[in-house]
């Protein structure tokens, strides 16, 4: 399958289209909101956190992640967050919808454990198959009834709501965020994507989320979308896909979407992108093409032996971050390093009721910082709570001077450039990966 989807009536449909898909699903009890949450946490796999990383993301950034995944680029900042079984657009997080005097808030209750997907317990137990299929109101954590009751693990007076849902995240009790349970076990996420094997129509879903997508993101630079696509950007295997989605030309809104707009061109596709797929005989030759990527020759059994390396015996020098997060907590502020999480900005900082968003530059010269299309679309859409900290002839044994640009969207002379990326697919590099002694 290829689609165009720049159409926009073909859009408007799409949207309409997975809206009765979630009525025939179930109504109110299929977890639409729930789905682009899960949807959310396979695309932005990479910069999420697992239960046995020891680190957390914190709830500002994954709301942003979504919001951003969501977002459509047309659209104003106050009614642009799709929501995608409910043929509807949100405000973004922290804007006020229209007719509404309060903050948007679209994520953060699904997240928590009183009527969401998160919970306290250990890792170990998060692993647990036999745990994460246990109803909530059997949790041996659990004090007292799920309705009113807490949980032991929990630091804060947090109540439950009533609500067993499934276990997606685990809460750091210290309050430092999330971290992501195992993505790729299909017992824990059916039960909502795919409810009693009713699977999601893959063709107006691919249209509703890659239509007018956020330009600095995968989904809003593809002109034309295949199954292969879908599955490398989502990084779904076949089993995964063929166990929440439906490619079928048979399938009746698959086949309605597709008759009421016959210019666009559909191809099911033969085989979704899967780790034992790379290892594979090529389609056609000894490179065969993937949707837009290359897929290569086949490849040997992983040897997953990896060097433990420890911290660095000598300290090199502070990074250009750590300055400006040093100066902006000497300053008052409570500040955030999400720097590796690749959310467009390295540093997400509050002070009384303000948040700020900040993006640090430097160079050993003068600078003129180059921005990603994902820092520049945050830029854009934070305006004056975006902030260039930018760091010239950058010293990182000694003292340097920050500049704090706001709104550089608005307020610098930019020019556009092109650059191109390669992108190494997981399952590629873990299959020839050999321990230090072995290069």
């Amino acid at each position: 399958m290829v689609l165009d989807v720049s159409n926009a009536r073909a859009y408007e449909r799409a949207t309409e289209l997975l809206t009765e898909f979630r009525r025939g699903a179930g109504g109110r009890r299929y977890k639409g909101r729930f789905v682009q949450i899960f949807l959310g946490l396979k695309f932005f796999q990479q910069n999420i956190p697992t239960i046995h990383s020891g680190t957390f993301v914190t709830s500002e950034v994954l709301q942003s992640f979504l919001d951003d995944l969501y977002s459509k680029a047309s659209r104003p900042l106050n009614e642009c967050v799709l929501s995608l079984f409910e043929d509807n657009h949100l405000a973004r997080t922290g804007v006020v919808p229209p007719g509404r005097t309060e903050k948007s808030n679209i994520w953060r209750n699904n997240l928590h454990l009183q009527k969401g997907i998160g919970c306290y317990a250990t890792p170990n137990e998060l692993d647990s198959r036999t745990f994460l299929d246990e109803p909530r109101e059997d949790c041996r954590h659990l004090i007292g009834n799920l309705e009113g009751g807490q949980c032991e693990l929990c630091p804060t007076e947090a109540v439950y709501r009533g609500e067993s849902h499934r276990k997606w995240l685990r809460i750091d009790p210290g309050g430092n965020g999330f971290a992501a349970v195992d993505l790729m076990n299909i017992s824990n996420f059916a039960p909502y994507v795919a409810p009693g094997g009713q699977r999601i129509p893959v063709v107006p879903l691919i249209y509703a989320v890659y239509h007018d997508g956020n330009p600095g993101l995968a989904v809003g630079s593809r002109s034309s979308v295949s199954v292969e696509d879908f599955c490398l950007d989502f990084n779904m295997s076949q089993t995964e896909f063929d166990a929440y989605f439906d490619q079928s030309p048979t399938n009746p809104l698959n086949a309605r979407f597709l008759s009421e707009f016959p210019t666009l061109t559909y191809f099911p596709s033969t085989r979704a992108i899967s780790s034992s797929s790379l290892g594979s005989t090529p389609a056609s030759g000894p490179k065969a093409r993937l949707g837009s990527r290359t897929a290569a020759a086949p490849l040997p059994t992983p040897v997953l032996t990896g060097t433990i390396a420890s911290p660095p015996r000598s300290h090199y020098g502070w990074e250009a971050e750590q300055y400006a997060f040093a100066a902006l907590q000497d300053a008052g502020w409570e500040v955030h390093d999400v720097s590796r999480q690749r959310v467009g900005y390295d540093l997400l900082a509050k002070k009384g009721r303000r948040t700020i968003y900040v993006e640090v530059k430097s160079s050993v010269g003068y600078c003129s910082p180059d921005f990603t299309a994902r820092e520049w679309q945050q830029a854009i859409a934070h305006g004056d709570d975006y902030i260039a900290a930018i760091i010239e002839s950058f010293n990182p044994g000694g003292s340097n001077m920050i500049y704090w640009v706001s709104n550089p969207a608005l307020n610098c002379i930019q020019a556009e450039t092109r650059t191109v990326s390669h992108c190494v697919l997981r399952s590629s590099w873990m299959a020839i990966a050999r321990g230090l002694a072995d290069i």
